[in-house]
């Protein structure tokens, strides 16, 4: 085979390889768990025949649909006051609110943590393979290395006790309209260094009697809000945080968040005590 038609050959080899690889970073790019919409699961670590973990996992992007979907979710809970545990980049604010406001009159305790289901890759870690619809999935939880953005701080401040860990990561930005400009990016594609445009300040008003209701000091926020840059975010000091009220408790190195649960033994079972005589 002559030398020139060998190069062709094999450039077209490494031109269909690198071709390739881009389309599979780019189709994982385009499936990156924190861009889809928010979902809720029920999650357990351990035997809860014995003893266990519980909590609601609350991960993924907040949408118009997010409050109606958590909604349902609720209803199935009935009266269990299980903590809700949260990550998410954020978005719709009054979305946000609504959510919020629920987990409030639920009297439900929030934290800012991620949930990492049983074989699931570290890349996808609440993959949907391990979702147990209407059940139990299975994994663990972990605080440490966490996020809450934008609009996710404001569901968290509807927990009656909210709590995060030293190094989860805060982040506020200015009160917009959230609506993206035109050098915002790819449609529908969030970028955490674009999120804010225009001033709104009738969202101002409705989060400072938000905030307020919820024991947060909306003043100190606005505050950090206007430490932002008109494009991105301010992260939160663990400090400013529990001065606000964002969170009421800062986790130690031995904690995580999730409802330690014991099964009751029923009466019928219990030792009866031995007759005297």
């Amino acid at each position: 085979m002559p030398k020139l038609a060998r190069f062709v050959q094999f450039s077209s080899g490494v031109f269909a390889l690198v071709l390739i690889t881009l389309l599979r970073t780019y189709a994982a790019a385009a499936d990156d768990p924190g861009d889809r919409p928010m979902n809720f699961i029920l999650v357990s670590d351990g035997d809860c025949s014995d003893s266990c973990v519980q909590w609601v996992s609350a991960e993924g992007a907040i949408t118009y649909a997010t409050p109606t979907r958590f909604a349902a979710f609720l209803s199935t809970l009935k009266n269990r006051k299980l903590p809700i545990v949260i990550q998410s980049v954020g978005g719709d604010v009054d979305a946000a609110l609504a959510i919020g406001q629920m987990i409030r009159n639920r009297k439900l305790d929030t934290a800012i943590g991620r949930t990492q289901l049983n074989d699931c890759p570290m890349l996808d870690p609440r993959c949907k393979e391990k979702m147990v619809k209407g059940g139990w999935s299975s994994g663990t939880v972990r605080s440490g290395g966490a996020y809450c953005f934008s609009a996710c701080p404001l569901v968290v401040a509807g927990g009656v006790n909210r709590a995060a860990a030293p190094n989860t990561s805060i982040g506020l930005h200015q009160i917009t309209n959230g609506k993206k400009d035109r050098n915002y990016g790819p449609v529908n594609k969030r970028n955490l260094d674009a999120i804010s445009t225009r001033k709104d300040d009738r969202i101002k008003e409705k989060l400072g009697t938000y905030l307020d209701a919820m024991g947060v000091q909306s003043k100190d926020v606005f505050a950090m809000m206007g430490l932002a840059t008109p494009h991105g975010l301010y992260h939160v000091l663990d400090e400013e945080a529990l001065k606000t009220g964002l969170i009421t408790k800062v986790y130690s190195l031995e904690e995580e968040p999730g409802l330690a649960f014991t099964p009751e033994v029923p009466k019928t079972l219990a030792k009866k005590p031995k007759a005297k005589g």
